[in-house]
């Protein structure tokens, strides 16, 4: 049952399964991937801590997991399928503006200054506060204080209006793009990376 469903996923879908598990053995998890197969082939990784400890993903972390995956990387059927060759592998973190991707982060970094954009704007009983909508009744994106998961909603602390502010829902499928706002004392930490060439030819 289990193979049946993994040949009904792309390429790149179980690729990324690949890479949680191979990631998952060194500590670390895959935030986002991306490929690129124009002129230069490139698997680009952004990672963070499985286990988040206030230490910043650094290029050491970068340079150890780039060599440890090198190997593996190379018995991967989905790498050939997807670069049929030579390819370069680049491993960052993910930056102070890190993407929330997974239901998980936004239980992870409750109490941190998020921006979300949605789709569509919110009707009243999605975002259960109905003073705010009709003050904001097409707002897309919100900036606030990140107060974790309630069921399949984000709760949300406004920061952007005081005059009609409290808290906001925020429904999960609704999500198009979600990243932590920069915390202003970090800048200068910078976004770290390491890259390196395949052996494969």
């Amino acid at each position: 049952m289990t193979e049946t469903l993994n040949t009904k996923k792309s390429v790149h879908e179980r690729l990324a399964d690949r890479l949680d598990e191979l990631l998952a053995e060194l500590g670390y998890e895959l935030v986002h991937f991306e490929v690129q197969t124009h002129r230069q082939k490139i698997l680009r990784l952004f990672i963070d801590r499985v286990e988040p400890n206030g230490k910043p993903i650094g290029i050491e972390d970068c340079v150890n997991v780039t060599h440890a995956l090198d190997i593996p990387l190379e018995n991967l059927p989905e790498m050939e399928q997807t670069f049929r060759g030579q390819y370069e592998l680049e491993v960052s973190s993910p930056g102070l503006t890190r993407p929330l991707r997974k239901d998980s982060d936004y239980n992870r970094f409750s109490g941190q200054e998020v921006r979300i954009h949605v789709f569509r704007p919110l009707t009243q009983e999605e975002i259960e506060n109905p003073d705010y909508l009709k003050k904001n009744p097409k707002q897309k994106n919100f900036l606030g204080k990140l107060k974790g998961l309630q069921g399949d909603k984000v709760q949300l602390e406004l920061i952007q209006d005081k005059n009609a502010g409290g808290a906001v829902m925020i429904p999960l499928p609704l999500i198009s793009k979600a990243n932590l706002e920069p915390d202003l004392n970090k800048i200068g930490d910078g976004e770290q990376g390491s890259k390196k060439r395949s052996r494969r030819s």
